[in-house]
């Protein structure tokens, strides 16, 4: 029993230098970075980002600087590589991209997000004098708040695998109007560096659990706050989702096919306002179907309905095209925030050879000016994105509080059967949450949805099934501090923090 007892004891202390110093700290950081796409939708276990968010800061509190990086890289790269792994789906199957280049595309692009991962513990260790619990509770999810935040603004950002999407359902998503996705993000690092600074350091495991208490009681009583008001009478919506195949949708015999059936869904809805067909849904560009947008344009001014559409419009000033949204009454939203390799070459001069690889339809179009007059439709002014827009807050806030409901048109077929719907389906959630406003997602094969002002599920479309989604929906006036702040409060305030350890750790040098 004795020697039981004295080898758990020589266990205990040579567990953290184990865990700094050896190599296999190097592959549990990809291990536990790699587990993180459990804790995002479609697998939902949220609980997950604690222990590994938790184990990755306690190693950092171990570790040099220059070992802080590489175990955060790794980290990194582990959880891009399985988040978007999805992509390989519309590089491969529908771009025409040779299989390895496809793995080797992914694989960079996970790379280089990671370098943000790797530069949250770096900052710290390397400029921050301070004792382990600060550390852990403090510092690391803050500088992990500012770099998620840096990932989504710089060469226009990549903001998919946010913390604060793991919290949708739980309490810490009350943060959501006051400080948004990141800020649930940061609470929720702020957990996982008290439970393990808890485990590990004793002399302050009275304090740990009234904080971590503090938090969460905070949480849940803002979940409850109603942040934005009724505005008007409520509208009823028809959301169409065609449901057809990506491998059809631009082929020549299938145009006619998908645009009846959009057409025809959509005559059939009765007593609605307003109707919502995905992004993309006519397989065209607008000045070719002229006849057919006249055609529902009549039919819906009977009945006095508006029908959004996306379709292709043709600047023929400058001959680009834009990836829009029409309401076949009048009026448009040009998509402002492009998908990288998707819509257009980033960097061109340096990486325009991918062209030579990947065979994307309307793969080099124009971006919408970022000033653009609010789409009208059923009697209000529409908060609108397209596709991957609503991956960033402040795309979709731009728009507010003067919209009284957010729409969102997509075509997630681009990745079949993968975990992409899903994941999108949680960020406009998070959209619909941080600004109070019901948000509308019309989609191609699915996710098709309509949630509620605090990220709720009113209703959701089954995936690959052709779907009319239904219901009722409150126009909202007003503005969370979410959307009156933006992200510049949650930034600036970790910034002060960050920048006052830093100043202290200078002074005593």
């Amino acid at each position: 029993m004795l020697l039981n007892l004295n080898n758990f004891n020589q266990f205990k202390e040579r567990l953290p230098v184990f865990l700094a110093e050896s190599r296999y700290s190097l592959l549990l950081s990809l291990l536990a970075g790699a587990l993180t796409v459990l804790a995002f939708a479609p697998f939902n276990q949220a609980w997950l980002i604690y222990p590994l968010i938790a184990f990755l800061f306690y190693i950092w509190s171990l570790s040099s600087p220059k070992r802080t990086l590489l175990q955060g890289w790794l980290f990194g790269v582990g959880m891009q590589c399985t988040g978007v792994s999805w992509i390989y789906f519309s590089l491969y199957y529908h771009g025409g991209s040779p299989s390895l280049f496809a793995v080797l595309l992914i694989f960079f692009l996970a790379a280089y997000l990671s370098i943000y991962t790797a530069l949250a513990g770096f900052v710290v260790n390397r400029f921050c004098n301070a004792s382990n619990p600060i550390k852990l509770i403090f510092l690391y999810p803050i500088t992990w708040a500012l770099f998620e935040w840096l990932q989504g603004i710089v060469l226009t950002g990549f903001s998919w695998q946010q913390l604060g999407y793991t919290q949708i359902d739980l309490p810490l998503s009350g943060f959501a109007p006051l400080i948004g996705s990141h800020g649930v993000g940061l609470v929720a690092a702020m957990t996982a560096g008290g439970l393990i600074s808890w485990l590990v350091n004793a002399d302050c495991r009275r304090k740990i659990p009234t904080l971590l208490m503090v938090i969460w009681l905070a949480g849940f009583f803002l979940r409850e706050v109603a942040w934005t008001d009724a505005s008007g009478d409520e509208i009823k919506v028809a959301l169409i989702q065609g449901n057809v195949p990506q491998s059809l949708k631009w082929k020549q015999e299938s145009k006619y096919p998908t645009l009846q059936r959009y057409k025809q869904l959509s005559l059939e809805q009765k007593d609605v306002d307003l109707i919502i067909w995905p992004e993309t849904a006519m397989p065209g560009f607008q000045h070719r179907l002229k006849s057919y947008i006249a055609g529902l344009s009549r039919a819906m001014q009977k009945t006095e309905t508006d029908l959004l559409a996306g379709v292709f419009i043709r600047d023929f000033d400058t001959g680009r095209y834009y990836n829009s949204l029409i309401n076949v009454n009048g009026g448009e939203y040009r998509k402002r925030h492009l998908v990288p390799l998707g819509e257009y070459v980033p960097l061109r001069s340096l990486i325009g050879f991918v062209n030579s690889f990947v065979k994307i339809p309307m793969s080099d179009i124009d971006s919408g000016d970022y000033e653009q007059a609010l789409l009208q439709a059923a009697g209000q002014p529409l908060g609108v994105s397209i596709c991957f827009e609503d991956a960033f807050a402040r795309d979709v806030r731009k728009d507010l509080p003067e919209a009284t409901l957010l729409v969102n048109v997509s075509n997630d077929a681009w990745f079949d059967g993968s975990i992409e719907p899903f994941q999108h389906h949680a960020i406009a959630r998070m959209r619909a949450l941080e600004s109070g406003r019901f948000m509308l997602r019309a989609t191609n094969t699915g996710i098709s949805s309509i949630i509620g002002p605090k990220g709720e599920e009113i209703a959701v479309s089954p995936q690959f099934e052709t779907h009319v989604l239904k219901a009722s929906v409150q126009p909202m006036k007003g503005a969370t501090p979410y959307i009156l702040w933006g992200d510049w409060l949650l930034v600036l305030s970790c910034l002060v923090v960050l920048g006052g350890f830093i100043f202290r750790a200078q002074r005593s040098h």
